[in-house]
């Protein structure tokens, strides 16, 4: 079982618990909604996400998704990103954490280490 991971904010996901469904501007504005690898995230969460202190962690089983993920590289040739092309279902959602910033920047929340490495 591949898991993959989706940032958003705490009033998104209460959206989200209320409609089963998750549209995010990215799906609409580039056809996916961006996700990482448990692995990624806090590298991902410190470098483009570090104007807000709190988000919510959705841990999505890539099996259950309803579209499909394609797994894509950006311009610079770095690391290989799952995008989700299709809208996000609360059938895929295995887990959610709060995702919280301090002086350090963001860590992995403790409930999600197990899935780090798969």
């Amino acid at each position: 079982m591949a898991h993959i991971v989706h940032m958003l904010s705490p009033s998104d996901w209460d959206t989200f618990e209320q409609t089963g469904e998750y549209r995010p501007n990215s799906l609409s504005e580039q056809g996916f909604v961006h996700c990482s690898k448990p692995g990624q995230i806090v590298v991902v969460a410190d470098v483009a996400h570090a104007h807000r202190d709190e988000w919510v962690l959705l841990l999505l089983d890539e099996s259950r998704l309803e579209s499909p993920v394609r797994y894509e590289t950006n311009e610079d040739g770095g690391s290989a990103f799952p995008h989700v092309y299709g809208p996000l279902t609360l059938g895929a959602v295995v887990d959610s954490f709060e995702f919280v910033r301090d002086e350090t920047g963001f860590r992995l929340p403790d409930g999600m280490l197990n899935y780090e490495s798969r």
